[in-house]
């Protein structure tokens, strides 16, 4: 599919998400630019995880639409309004073009470091073991791991494992990569070396989400800043002027503990 290079990469509108009579995600409609990074913060229970589970079909939204680089992801709106989900294999295909990386690693345990990142490329795109086991090894040069291509996961440190997740997702060469909390497992003289992985992937231009409760990464690498409460966006904008002029008064409540680090 030709694309204008004008469109948004991500493009959300209308999405609702409810579970049971709890509603996650109110009417969440927001775009996405090519290489742009949106860090997304709020409270626990706001909806950010869930919209960003939804941007990989994770979770599948009960109305709305989302679409990857002008293509509807899960479901198709028809003209009439009536949504038609889309094909296992195209979903399946859909999905793979957007990587996504979790709080817990989700590494296979059994297998080693190499293995796991090359299972989904040779498996899901038919990549040929040889490329995707040079893929491998460049990916995790760009992490700083190649020494650690043959170890299992047992024998690495956290931040080494997410580092590892990193290099999974990305070795499926995704047009956008999604972060929901990554360094929130971690002790804290580990996630600096993960967090510079998302730096340098966000200046090599990658189309990124990020859900984070580091404040002063989301500052200095988003392009863009989201406030998500109860479902809803509450307040957006360049990260700079969100923090130090937030205009809702559930913001600046939100903000008022890391006021120190912005002041």
């Amino acid at each position: 599919m030709s694309t204008k290079p004008d469109m948004p990469m991500i493009r959300v509108r209308g999405v609702y998400k409810s579970f049971g009579d709890l509603k996650v995600l109110d009417g969440m409609s927001f775009d996405v630019a090519r290489g742009e990074v949106l860090a997304i913060i709020g409270p626990s229970g706001s909806g950010k995880s869930t919209m960003l589970r939804c941007l990989n079909f994770l979770e599948e939204h009960d109305a709305g639409e989302i679409l990857i680089e002008g293509e509807p992801l899960g479901y198709r709106v028809l003209d009439d309004g009536r949504r038609v989900r889309e094909s296992e294999a195209e979903i399946a295909r859909m999905r793979s073009n957007v990587g996504m990386v979790f709080q817990s690693f989700n590494l296979f345990p059994h297998r080693n470091v190499r293995e796991n990142i090359t299972m989904a490329p040779v498996s899901v795109k038919n990549v040929d073991k040889a490329e995707a086991n040079d893929r491998a090894e460049a990916l995790l040069e760009k992490v700083g791991l190649a020494e650690k291509i043959d170890e299992y996961p047992s024998r690495l440190s956290g931040g080494q494992q997410q580092r590892v997740a990193i290099a999974r997702a990305l070795a499926m060469e995704p047009k956008v990569m999604l972060f929901d909390e990554v360094t929130s497992a971690l002790d804290p003289e580990l996630v600096g070396e993960v967090l510079t992985v998302m730096q340098k992937l966000a200046e090599e231009g990658m189309t990124m989400v990020i859900v984070t409760h580091e404040m002063q990464f989301a500052h200095d690498v988003g392009d863009r800043l989201m406030f998500i409460d109860r479902g809803n966006i509450v307040e957006e904008g360049d990260p700079t002027k969100v923090f130090s002029m937030p205009e809702s008064p559930r913001l600046k409540e939100f903000l008022h503990r890391f006021s120190a680090s912005f002041g």
